[in-house]
């Protein structure tokens, strides 16, 4: 998965320009769907940016009469050196990591099994973004700058679940099985989740289980050194499988109404966990009714 290019000098480049030059090679299961565009008619907005920042909205929108989740990107670019810009943008870009993470699902014919469907990327233009801030009387912060002025706001269009997050919903047996599916099944494709927070796991009204937000993934090999190499990167998706079944073990016991279900064999968090359970588990992993 390396991508380094040696770019011309005087063009410019962005995490934009860099994707549209590559993607066809190293993105090119994942369709391009921006002809669409035109007909997306949003609806609400389902998720924003933070207070301490984030990357990403995501909307409900319709298509063609059909409901679909639309997760538009934010232009966040660090000022990364000249030398390291191309595989920090393949690395690190949440937009490009999350294509490139749905063009392997695509690829292995997994995608809609691993979180949720995804249909394809777009991009909308700056005409568009202005009859979305009157349609939905909101102004947004693309965190646009000078170099990326240019730059087009790109998206993903996803099925649309209707749910919860796993920390307010039901979960089923089968569900829980299906999570260890859903993070094996990236793990052997060399992606690791990389943001593996309650807040990620989702839980649809009729009761299907999905890993979502695959936007800080690691996939191998990472530029960050500590998973560049082999026996790193295990180690880091191992940990994945740790606290997965951490908060498997932990929805069973802490949650009175998953009374009688049986996620795991283990008697203890330290048994679930594989060892013992580190205290920042308690802020993160934490379940209350």
């Amino acid at each position: 998965m390396d991508h380094h290019q040696a770019t011309p000098a005087r063009e410019r480049r962005t995490c934009w320009t860099l994707f549209l030059k590559y993607h066809r090679r190293f993105c090119h299961f994942i369709k391009d769907i921006s002809h669409l565009s035109a007909g997306i008619e949003f609806l609400k907005i389902l998720a924003s940016p933070g207070p301490t920042g984030g990357h990403s909205y995501v909307f409900q929108v319709r298509l063609e009469g059909k409901i679909y989740a639309l997760k538009l990107f934010n232009l966040t670019q660090p000022h990364w050196s000249a030398s390291h810009f191309e595989r920090n943008a393949w690395d690190m870009d949440p937009f490009i990591v999350e294509c490139q993470v749905y063009d392997y699902l695509i690829e292995k014919k997994l995608v809609g099994m691993v979180g949720p469907y995804c249909y394809g990327w777009l991009m909308i233009t700056k005409a568009q973004e202005n009859l979305i801030e009157q349609k939905l009387r909101k102004s947004f912060d693309w965190r646009r700058r000078e170099d990326t002025m240019e730059d087009p706001i790109r998206g993903l269009l996803l099925e649309y679940v209707e749910g919860r997050n796993i920390d307010e919903a039901c979960i089923t047996e089968a569900g829980a099985k299906s999570l260890r599916d859903q993070l094996n099944h990236l793990h052997s494709l060399d992606i690791a989740h990389g943001d593996l927070y309650p807040r990620n796991i989702m839980v649809s009204n009729d009761g299907r289980a999905l890993l979502i937000d695959f936007s800080a993934a690691k996939l191998y090999p990472h530029i960050n050194g500590k998973l560049y190499e082999r026996e790193r990167f295990l180690n880091y998706v191992q940990c994945e499988k740790r606290i997965l079944e951490l908060v498997l073990f932990r929805l069973q016991r802490q949650l009175k109404r998953h009374e009688g279900m049986v996620f795991t064999e283990a008697q203890t968090e330290e048994e679930a966990y594989g060892g013992p359970v580190h205290k920042w588990t308690d802020k993160n992993y934490a379940f209350v009714d």
